[in-house]
């Protein structure tokens, strides 16, 4: 038993995003050879899929930190482990990334992307942007006497660079569209089940106080908290 503890243990500190940037690789390669042949919306879905292993090394590895201000925001006191620790943030983030890549070959072999998908990817991109600024205001409020000067926090690089853009993008393809009553239906359920399945499942049945799944570092935070 302690031996699969283990091995899961190191699946979930690097070995996990080291995967997920070959999803990425493979999306990007994907993209670039079929660039002629796919219209803008399944770039996207492709695009989506290759970010969010990009805007993980942003939140766990450089400069890292992300979990220490989603656990603060919890109002946790164990902010290195509790209620997100690797392995719950692990299947979080990998279940995304696999389910827009298999929807991007999907619908690459279907030949249309239906809006209310568009729809959901929109919605989820600008959800990442304004989740990233909260994040960052309240914890420039938590440690700007400590010297922080930005609201810059992990991940909203990325965020604003990369999910912005797709935000964007994918409003313009939207405004060829006429979205339907349904199409918001089942947008905003896309969407409600995206956060059951990679986020209120995956935590809910992980996170537990004490859990060998912690994060050794604040990250970018290490540097205010002494101060």
């Amino acid at each position: 038993m302690e031996k699969e503890v283990s091995k899961m243990n190191k699946w979930c500190d690097r070995a996990w995003i080291k995967f997920g940037l070959l999803i990425t690789a493979i999306m990007m390669i994907a993209i670039f050879i079929n660039w002629r042949e796919w219209p803008l919306e399944l770039k996207l879905l492709g695009a989506f899929s290759a970010l969010i292993p990009i805007h993980v090394v942003e939140e766990w590895v450089f400069p890292g930190g992300f979990h220490y201000q989603y656990n603060y925001m919890m109002k946790s006191d164990e902010l290195d482990r509790y209620p997100m620790c690797r392995k719950s943030d692990m299947f979080t983030n990998l279940i995304v990334t696999i389910i827009y890549a298999v929807l991007t070959f999907y619908y690459a072999a279907v030949g249309y992307v239906p809006t209310y998908w568009i729809l959901a990817t929109v919605i989820f991109s600008y959800i990442e942007v304004v989740a990233h600024t909260a994040f960052g205001c309240m914890m420039y409020k938590r440690f700007h006497k400590a010297g922080k000067t930005t609201i810059y926090g992990p991940g909203s690089l990325t965020a604003y660079c990369c999910f912005l853009v797709i935000g964007v993008l994918g409003s313009y393809c939207l405004a060829d569209r006429t979205l339907s009553g349904q199409d918001w239906a089942i947008g905003l359920g896309i969407l409600l089940g995206l956060l059951i399945v990679s986020i209120i499942i995956p935590e809910g049945l992980i996170k537990r106080k004490g859990n060998e799944y912690y994060f050794q570092s604040a990250g970018y935070y290490e540097r205010f908290l002494n101060k």
